[in-house]
């Protein structure tokens, strides 16, 4: 049984969802000097997205990043997400940890990326978000979007230690889930199951 939409999530077109997870891609990396010089080109971006809700969420970071300490910036991201083992961007971890079980769940998305023929190029594991946001901004987003709504509860799980810490990652976590809300549990299941099959 499918899910109903709200207004709010039809009203936002796929291109702007797609736009916005290739943003949030960039802005989860590790913030080192080619990350900062990429901002302001990257706030153009979001400044002509349709969508004004989700541009002005995307500026607002952007500005933020733009105007704190390049130090700062970076020793707050490591101890967010280099440091939190509930807030790392690994999304099968909190679940896994480093159990064997783990590596399953990663080869099932590997096999999610192939399908669609989507290459891993880099040494990041399948799991990584902003490399499951790359995906997202360029492979049917039928596909795509049903990866990351699998992955809703793990999502609102780092929202939820984002918002506690006050980070300025945690508007972006809730943007990226109301981009890509989550399926019905049937939905899902069939989405992780399709993924075992004929790959």
């Amino acid at each position: 049984m499918r899910r109903i939409l709200t207004k709010e999530e039809l009203r936002m077109d796929i291109a702007t969802r797609q736009t916005a997870c290739g943003l949030l891609s960039y802005m989860f990396q590790y913030p080192d000097r080619a990350w900062r010089d990429q901002l302001p080109l990257l706030r153009e971006e979001a400044d002509d997205l349709p969508d004004g809700e989700v541009g002005h969420t995307l500026a607002v970071f952007l500005r933020l990043a733009e105007e704190t300490d390049d130090m700062q910036w970076q020793d707050g991201y490591v101890r967010t997400f280099d440091f939190g083992k509930t807030s790392n961007l690994y999304l099968t971890y909190e679940q896994h940890g480093e159990e064997r079980d783990r590596g399953p769940a990663l080869l099932e998305l590997k096999r999610h990326y192939a399908a669609a023929g989507f290459e891993l190029t880099g040494s990041e594991l399948p799991d990584y978000l902003p490399l499951m946001l790359e995906f997202a901004s360029a492979a049917p987003w039928e596909s795509s979007g049903a990866l990351l709504g699998a992955r809703a509860k793990e999502l609102e799980s780092i929202r939820r230690k984002l918002a506690e810490a006050d980070s300025p990652y945690a508007p972006l976590m809730e943007l990226l889930l109301r981009i890509a809300p989550a399926a019905a549990p049937d939905e899902a299941q069939e989405m992780i199951l399709s993924a075992r099959v004929g790959e």
